[in-house]
């Protein structure tokens, strides 16, 4: 980055009292514990912040497009240094409230950086049901709603009533139901290109017993069991191809407990590549490219990622 530009971003960043850190690792970033040092990270807390910051950004020349994050549940991060900046959701606005409420519905009302463990709370001591499936779910609300997070039960763009965004012109949004087009592990927007950022979601929930919410949460339970919760992941790293799991081609095609480096494919769930201690980013990637290769050509399958490598 351009060292005028740096000094007026950093400038204009102290004036607006937006919090931020240079040469920062990566590594704290990602849920795998690896990655390179970044110039600058940028930790918004509130529309307001968020807004000055894309202004100073513009004013400043600086791109920064590829490098938004939430708590790094999905994404790896190369050793080679980040020069433009990173814009965190981690501190980013997580207040919770019932926007609507009937004898049979619920919405509330979330920020963006809440994580889903903690709606997930909320819920069960509420009697709130419909978002059981986010046991186990790493992550912040706005990356989940951008990558439509879920499981083979639900999504979350299945209880996602509404959005609010604002763009990378600074205008803020509220986008309906009708124009959020969710699929799998994606979200798309009508008349709204990529450059946005989540700052509040609304989801619909149902009443519902404290039995049967405790139920269903059992069933998720017994099946994060069966992942390596414990260990330093990205959570899946290939998406599902139509009709079969990703994690099954792995372990068919040889992969279960594969090393490279400090990387290894779990002994639980192939579908995880988790870092023992010491494992490189290349490791990963090497890993990733190697798997790919060999479902393609024994079992004529593309498996596409489901994390981001940046």
């Amino acid at each position: 980055m351009n060292k005028n530009r740096y000094a007026g971003l950093l400038n204009g960043l102290k004036a607006s009292k937006v919090e931020f850190l240079e040469n920062e690792s990566m590594s704290a970033y990602s849920s795998i514990k690896i990655g390179g040092l970044t110039d600058l990270i940028i930790f918004p807390k509130n529309e307001r912040e968020l807004v000055s910051i894309i202004n100073l950004l513009k004013v400043n020349s600086c791109g920064y497009y590829n490098y938004i994050i939430g708590r790094g549940t999905n994404i790896l991060f190369k050793d080679d240094r980040i020069c433009l900046p990173v814009i965190s959701f981690k501190k980013f606005n997580a207040n919770l409230s019932e926007n609507k409420k009937n004898k049979l519905e619920i919405v509330l009302e979330v920020g963006a950086g809440m994580p889903l463990s903690k709606i997930l709370n909320h819920a069960m001591k509420n009697n709130m049901g419909g978002c059981e499936f986010f046991y186990g779910i790493p992550g912040t609300l706005g990356g989940a709603v951008k990558m439509n997070a879920g499981s083979k039960e639900s999504v979350i763009g299945n209880i996602t009533n509404a959005i609010e965004i604002i763009t990378d012109e600074g205008l803020k949004y509220i986008i309906k139901k009708n124009d959020l087009k969710f699929s799998y592990r994606n979200l798309d927007i009508n008349g709204i290109k990529d450059n946005y950022f989540i700052t509040k979601a609304y989801l619909k929930l149902y009443k519902a017993s404290e039995s049967k919410i405790a139920e269903n949460i059992q069933i998720f339970k017994k099946r994060k069991s069966s992942q390596p919760l414990g260990d330093f992941s990205l959570g899946c790293i290939f998406k599902n191809p139509p009709g079969v799991s990703a994690g099954e081609i792995i372990e068919e095609i040889g992969f279960k407990g594969f090393s490279k480096g400090g990387a290894f494919v779990s002994e639980k769930h192939a579908n995880f590549i988790v870092n023992k201690g010491g494992a490189k980013p290349d490791d990963i990637i090497s890993l990733i490219k190697i798997i790919q290769e060999k479902a393609l050509s024994h079992k004529g399958i593309k498996l596409d990622m489901e994390i981001k490598i940046i």
